[in-house]
């Protein structure tokens, strides 16, 4: 079988039964040994046109160590799917190390926490990114991984219990809390100090950046027992679900300033599955309200959604990307640069002839996937905070 025709390009009749995060168990596993590249032990692999292709940019990195995280919470055995965790994590480390990038820190603590990997000290030092000024540090990267970096601490400080990493949690979770909007609830995209490409959109934030953050806040309870944490993760769980779209959407940017949807397109696959589930789900744990109702819409919208089609393609093995606008790299250019100076165009929901899906997967959706549906499931949490 060539790989095109192992990936697929098939279109599955419509379900309307909806999925179990854990019937995706053995799909999801799937694409995981496939991606993972026995040469770097990275996943660094991902299906692009319907070919196994290289990821790009930082991905990665912050790939390999969402699989980490979400395998090892699934409590998949790591020799079904071709996996060594430590040699993986320390070739995580590694390329940590010649990248230094910032924003893939936090992941890299947390994927260590879990793991019980090398004392903080050491990962710091050989991932070469010192944070001893929190401030400096932060404040050029997103709110997206910001909470990653919280998230990442606070596991940490879970496993070890040391006074620094106490520290250094709170003072990233303060940070955290400078990203929110107090009047509308929502959180914004970069700090007044963060590189221009940033400060451009400061406000129009994506749902990475409120998702993530509900979580870290939702973690810092948790640990930290910060109510401020639990209230705000409470309120952004509820403004989010408040604007969930009709047939369970999660929309794509949301303006932190006006308190309202920016940009609907793409609606993606991992942020129903993956994404919205498990933050919505830490919120209820750490003693926020349940969203179980809207975590079901949430999933529901993999078979019945704007296209009509299922995102689970079976033959394909996998979950496609996203149902995105059908429009050239111009349209889009100009669209997403009047939605920074406020025009909302794309906040008006595209007609089904105007969208097309894209297949696409990349690995830390699989991953997060396993660690959506292991919370769902009760299974044994180990070292990870839910």
């Amino acid at each position: 079988m060539s790989m095109s025709r192992a990936w697929g390009l098939t279109r599955l009749p419509h379900s309307r039964s909806g999925y179990k995060p854990d019937s995706l168990t053995h799909l999801c596993c799937t694409g995981l040994r496939r991606t993972l590249n026995p040469l770097t032990a990275l996943y660094d692999r991902q299906i692009r046109h319907g070919r196994l292709e290289m990821t790009e940019g930082t991905e990665d990195l912050t790939s390999t160590c969402i699989c980490l995280i979400g395998i090892d919470r699934a409590k998949v055995d790591p020799a079904q799917i071709g996996l060594a965790p430590q040699v993986t994590l320390d070739a995580a480390i590694d390329i940590s190390d010649r990248r230094r990038y910032a924003g893939g820190l936090g992941l890299l603590i947390w994927a260590n926490a879990v793991l019980d990997g090398v004392a903080p000290e050491e990962l710091l030092l050989r991932a070469g990114l010192p944070i001893d000024d929190i401030g400096r540090f932060t404040a050029p990267i997103t709110t997206m991984e910001v909470a990653w970096l919280a998230s990442g601490l606070l596991h940490e400080l879970a496993r070890s219990g040391r006074s620094q990493t106490r520290r250094l949690a709170q003072e990233v979770v303060a940070v955290l809390r400078t990203r929110f909007d107090e009047t509308t609830g929502l959180m914004r995209h970069a700090s007044p100090d963060a590189p221009l490409s940033h400060r451009l959109r400061a406000n129009i934030a994506n749902f990475a950046d409120q998702t993530y953050s509900a979580q870290a806040f939702a973690f810092a309870a948790m640990v930290l027992e910060d109510r401020l944490a639990l209230a705000r993760a409470s309120r952004l769980a509820a403004r989010l679900t408040g604007m969930q779209g009709p047939l369970g959407q999660w929309w794509w940017h949301y303006d932190a300033a006006r308190g309202d949807v920016a940009e609907m397109y793409p609606v993606y696959s991992v942020h129903q599955y993956g994404m919205a589930p498990m933050a919505l789900s830490a919120v209820h744990a750490a003693g926020g309200p349940d969203f179980g109702a809207a975590v079901t819409r949430s999933h529901a919208w993999l078979s019945r959604n704007e296209l009509g089609i299922d995102m689970v393609d079976s033959e394909a093995r996998t979950i496609w990307r996203d149902i995105e606008r059908a429009e050239g790299r111009t349209a889009s250019a100009v669209r997403k640069s009047l939605a920074l100076v406020g025009h909302r165009g794309g906040d008006v929901a595209a007609s089904e002839a105007h969208l097309r899906l894209n297949r696409e997967t990349r690995p830390y959706e699989w991953a997060w996937c396993l660690y959506a549906s292991s919370i769902a499931s009760g299974a044994d949490k180990g070292r990870h905070l839910l």
